[in-house]
């Protein structure tokens, strides 16, 4: 499977594609006679318009730099242009997060200077004359933030820069000014987010993630776990997570719980001690340190979460 968008782009001065607009993306296959060249598919003027009209994207019309170009799912990514088009796909939701093959992401992506008019080449911003009065350098990075591409609808982003592209903004979500969001991560309907979101994890609907909150991601580790949490769910401020929970569950304030941690499980009024791993993915849990003798205690938790923090949620 692949998908294709019709893209304008912008070169350094080496002639090497350092960013695009993707003005329309498809996931079907049109046959055309179309020019093969460094593995990029040029458009001619005719097949231009045939495709501006079949998009119905008539109003963005440019018939200079534009390329058809396509990604497959499947395949690692082969150049800047491929990777900043996969993560395009992830934000849009074309494609959900722990799907597509972002393996060497980092290799293949290049440094870029991001600016509040455009995008450049480190090596070329040294040299262009440029006017920078009005020149505010928003990052250095190999990933650009979302807000660069769209708006997401319905939501609220305090520092636009600490959203990165790749990642899917469900509406009524609320991202504060020391929240993060890497690439490749989906946050569901309504939640507030005052922590950090590593890459690869998965946040259902509702849920709040504390300040300073830390969530361990794929790229932590053997990026192998995908670490997931349910509905309804509160990470409280300076806490982390490593393993994935269910809905309706609570981890105290201060307290960090990865796979290997030994806790207390409170289980018919009797004691069990277990990893931790072996409680992901169970509902109505709440996570606590004993501040008596200092262990991990986990029990049911009989909080009705829907109504935490509510006010905080209308968006």
């Amino acid at each position: 499977m692949f998908y294709l968008s019709i893209i304008n782009y912008k070169t350094n001065y080496n002639k090497k594609i350092i960013y695009s607009n993707f003005l329309k993306v498809k996931n079907s296959v049109f046959t055309l006679k179309i020019k093969k060249k460094n593995f990029k598919y040029f458009l001619n003027i005719k097949q231009t318009i045939f495709f501006f009209f079949f998009f119905k994207i008539w109003n963005k019309i440019q018939f200079k730099n534009n390329i058809l170009f396509f990604t497959f799912i499947k395949n690692e990514i082969r150049s800047n242009l491929d990777g900043i088009f996969k993560l395009f796909l992830i934000s849009k939701q074309k494609i959900i997060n722990n799907i597509l093959n972002l393996n060497k992401i980092f290799l293949k992506l290049k440094n870029l200077i991001w600016t509040n008019i455009g995008c450049y080449d480190i090596r070329d911003f040294l040299n262009i004359k440029i006017n920078k009065i009005n020149l505010i350098i928003e990052s250095i990075d190999k990933i650009p933030y979302l807000t660069k591409y769209f708006i997401p609808k319905n939501i609220r982003i305090s520092n636009s820069n600490r959203v990165r592209l790749g990642s899917f903004i469900s509406e009524g979500t609320t991202i504060m000014s020391e929240g993060y969001v890497n690439f490749n991560t989906y946050i569901g309907k309504n939640c507030m987010i005052e922590g950090r979101v590593s890459a690869g994890v998965y946040i259902s609907n509702n849920t709040d993630i504390g300040g300073s909150c830390s969530i361990m991601g794929t790229l932590s580790g053997g990026g192998n776990n995908i670490v997931s949490i349910g509905s309804n769910c509160l990470l409280g401020a300076n806490s982390g997570i490593g393993i994935s929970l269910g809905n309706n569950c609570i981890i105290e304030a201060g307290l960090y719980i990865t796979s290997g941690i030994k806790i207390n499980l409170i289980f018919k009024k009797k004691k069990i001690i277990v990893k931790a791993k072996t409680l992901s993915f169970l509902n109505n849990l709440i996570f606590y340190r004993n501040s008596i003798n200092g262990k991990v205690e986990c029990c049911k938790n009989y909080v009705n979460s829907e109504k935490i923090n509510k006010d905080l949620h209308k968006n």
